[in-house]
């Protein structure tokens, strides 16, 4: 089973249309980070993560542990 289940780790922007001054629509954008579970070749789930310019704590927090669970669904375990 482990060899069919992949991790995927891409850093990526996410970007979004707002109302801006004016009411003209402006475009923001958001560098993150995507993990994509892929079983058998087939993508399954994936989350995305913020990675600002200057990430806190909480932010590498959250990283390590979406990692975490990642890797450890890639060999099998809860």
């Amino acid at each position: 089973m482990n060899d069919q289940r992949q991790v995927l780790v891409r850093a990526e922007s996410r970007r979004v249309v707002v109302p801006g001054v004016g009411g003209a629509p402006e475009t923001l954008t958001y560098p993150g980070v995507t993990l994509t579970r892929v079983i058998a070749g087939i993508p399954d789930e994936g989350t995305w993560l913020p990675m600002g310019d200057r990430p806190s704590e909480v932010d590498d927090e959250a990283l390590i542990e979406a990692l975490r669970a990642a890797f450890l669904w890639q060999i099998g375990l809860p």
